[in-house]
């Protein structure tokens, strides 16, 4: 069959699917979820292998926890948090949010999602999550809305496109969840070329999707993907990449893009939603803190840095200090030795060596952290960037490498510096996809308002205090997305959340809190000693919750 045959099929197939998933009931979704979760548990160890020898990781060690999270963990906490979801709406005719769960929050009807149950609050102590809603938007109207795609009118059979991304291996995965379970379209995945090793992972993992012509999975080149995109018998396309790729797509490349914009004409003609990039930076709230905090700080840093080699659309890139903090020194001193501590990561991803080479010119100070063997990069520090150089290429554009830089605010105390830090993330790094606010106890319960100033005005879809943004990715009952109001022609981190397992509408941000410095060290960590076993035992976890399966994550869990 040639490509082009292959493509007709699939869409074909997907439309007859779509038929019936539009008038499909939730009792008939959560029984499908059901079957994959069973399935996706039963691909896992293949699904990880796979990952684990493109990249360069002995699957025996801790380092494989990371695809193990990052892959199967994520994809089986969507997949149990909408069967959820969907059992309560069989149950109850209603969207699974209660008016108790729903407070104003600076202004904002504001859903608490999380802790739900109590064994969230055993495997994540101490974190909270929730979801703002955009402005105006009632209480009634977030208890008549939620979940409104299943409770409402049936929709119109629709089909989607997705452009798989090709660096973290659930990313694909959740895409085709949301887009069959929460806004009720068949789709065609694309796989990234880089990842498309899994391509028979998804395909044991989702079979019922594929059996009930819900799913079709592709391998190709780009030409592949902007066939798929336009082709009539697709009515929207999703994304997850960079900026430039969706210009292209939307618009076209070089002189038909420039032309298209001009004439304001994009050549796709259809809804596109988009997860895209982001300078993401990590706000660091100057107080008094013990060395322990201090050296847990750091060593979140170098993980928000290190994990999948900082192949991650939010790594940190960007610490926004004070330069009036009196422990600043001594932080970057930690953060440096953190780095420096983690082995290089093999640079998988196209590209890499170009990228770093690029960043480490244009950043004055740049700092390479120890050795590289051939095939690797080096981790790349730089402190005292210039904050009022707009221009930098450490703010406006996405490194995609192992690089962290550092800018440090002049600011009289920590109220006046979190109103300068906002200001500076807003107006000066690029994007707005996701972001990390530390700020210790003391500091936070003396400076309250200037706290929750800066929650309601930064512009970022997750905010994630104490922790990093890949937390609210990974809870997936947060939305995850660009902050609301990017159009096509500045896309920025794009446009659309996902995940979002409660089905909301009109969000405008997710807010996660995490304590300060645990004593127990968080299984995503880098050097958690025990991460591998931990993992997997997550996995069984998620995949069939019970007291034996949270005994052995606790086992292992605890001794990070």
């Amino acid at each position: 069959m040639t490509p082009d045959a292959q493509l007709d099929e699939s869409i074909a197939d997907c439309r007859r699917g779509a038929a019936r998933l539009a008038t499909s009931a939730p009792a008939e979704a959560a029984r499908l979820l059901a079957r994959l979760r069973r399935d996706t548990f039963a691909a896992a160890e293949d699904w990880c292998a796979g990952a684990c020898e493109s990249k360069g990781i002995d699957p025996a060690t801790p380092l494989a926890a990371e695809e193990w999270l990052a892959g199967p963990v994520a994809c089986l906490r969507h997949l149990r948090s909408l069967q959820t979801t969907l059992e309560h709406m069989q149950h109850t005719g209603a969207g699974r949010i209660a008016s108790s769960e729903l407070s104003s929050r600076s202004g904002r009807t504001v859903a608490r999602v999380f802790p739900e149950t109590l064994t969230d609050r055993l495997v994540l102590s101490d974190f909270r999550a929730e979801v703002w809603m955009e402005p105006g938007i009632s209480p009634e109207q977030v208890l008549r809305t939620t979940g409104q795609v299943w409770t409402g009118a049936a929709p119109a059979p629709r089909v989607a496109a997705i452009l798989g991304a090709g660096n973290v291996s659930s990313i694909g995965a959740m895409d085709v969840i949301h887009k069959i379970f929460a806004e009720r379209q068949t789709c065609v995945l694309k796989l990234h070329p880089v990842n498309a090793y899994l391509a028979p992972a998804y395909a044991r993992a989702f079979a019922a999707l594929i059996d009930a012509d819900y799913l079709r999975l592709m391998e190709g080149d780009a030409e592949l993907g902007a066939a798929l995109v336009q082709h009539d018998g697709i009515d929207s396309v999703h994304m997850t990449g960079s900026a430039e790729v969706h210009d292209r797509i939307v618009w076209g490349g070089a002189a038909e893009g420039a032309a298209n914009r001009a004439a304001n004409m994009p050549r796709l003609q259809k809804p596109i939603t988009s997860e895209l990039g982001c300078v993401t930076p990590v706000v660091i709230v100057p107080g008094t803190w013990t060395r322990r905090e201090l050296l847990f700080q750091a060593r979140n840093i170098a993980t928000q840095v290190a994990n999948n080699a900082s192949f991650n659309c939010n790594a940190a890139k960007v610490l926004v200090t004070s330069a009036d903090w009196t422990q600043r020194a001594e932080f970057l001193a930690a953060v440096r030795a953190a780095l420096a501590s983690i082995p290089s990561r093999l640079a998988y991803y196209p590209g890499s060596f170009e990228r770093y080479e690029a960043y480490e010119a244009a950043t004055p100070g740049a700092e390479r952290l120890g050795s590289a063997p051939p095939g690797h990069l080096p981790w790349l520090f730089a402190t005292g960037l210039d904050a009022g150089d707009s221009d930098s290429r450490a703010f406006r554009s996405e490194a995609w490498c192992g690089v962290l830089c550092e800018t440090a605010l002049p600011a009289t105390g920590p109220s006046n510096f979190l109103a300068r830090a906002t200001r500076f993330c807003n107006e000066t790094l690029f994007g707005t996809l996701s972001m990390s606010l530390v700020i210790d106890p003391t500091t936070r319960r003396h400076h309250a308002t200037a706290f929750e100033a800066a929650l309601q005005e930064l512009t970022y879809g997750s905010i994630v205090v104490n922790h990093w943004g890949a937390v609210s990715y990974a809870l997936v009952v947060t939305p995850w997305g660009a902050h609301p109001g990017h159009t096509i022609d500045d896309i920025q981190s794009g446009r659309g959340f996902v995940h979002n397992t409660r089905l909301f509408e009109r969000v405008q941000k997710a807010v996660v809190e995490g304590p300060f410095a645990p004593r127990i060290t968080p299984l995503w960590f880098v050097g958690h000693r025990h991460a591998l076993p931990a993992s997997r035992a997550l996995c069984a976890f998620e995949s069939s919750p019970g007291p034996l399966s949270l005994f052995r994550l606790a086992l292992h869990g605890l001794r990070g």
